[in-house]
């Protein structure tokens, strides 16, 4: 029969069993990172090692200063050089501004031409619209007679027509 003294002791024993194989296994998991950081700790050593034995470049100058009797005229051509350049950078800035104000004027222009050419469209379809109505109103009513008073012609010529 199974006590509770026989059934824990074998729970601990398995316990302890699957606790020392984690521990082997993180054993070798800690040894191999500590091979791992001697070969890297090696190689740091001979990196250092080899930077103390050779020194380091100098870097050469990419500056030089010419000695001689047209290094001056040389260096002011080249001021003269840099100058007109410059001036002609700003000339073509000024330029450029100018030509975009003048681009903004005309869009201005433009969009006030566009307002006042709706505002027309809009007089002109409210005034044919106006007409239509008239129009309309004028088609539906019918013709009066003509009478002695408003036209007597007329009316003696629709008298003598419609007689005969």
């Amino acid at each position: 029969m199974n006590t509770p003294d026989t059934s824990s002791a074998a729970q601990e024993s398995a316990h302890l069993e699957k606790l020392r194989s984690q521990l082997s296994t993180d054993i070798e998991a800690m040894q191999q990172k500590e091979a791992s950081l001697k070969e890297y700790e090696q190689r740091l050593r001979l990196l250092v090692e080899h930077a103390h034995q050779t020194p380091p470049t100098q870097p050469t100058s990419r500056f030089y200063v010419a000695n001689g009797p047209d290094s001056q005229e040389a260096l002011d051509a080249e001021w003269d050089k840099y100058n007109r350049a410059h001036a002609l950078l700003e000339a073509a800035r000024r330029g450029l501004t100018d030509d975009r104000l003048a681009f903004k004027e005309r869009e201005e222009k433009l969009d006030l031409r566009e307002a006042d050419v709706a505002r027309r469209e809009a007089w002109v379809a409210g005034r044919e619209q106006e007409l239509a109505t008239r129009e309309a109103a004028t088609a539906a009513r019918p013709e009066a007679k003509a009478t002695f008073i408003s036209a007597p012609f007329l009316a003696a010529k629709n008298f003598f027509t419609r007689q005969g």
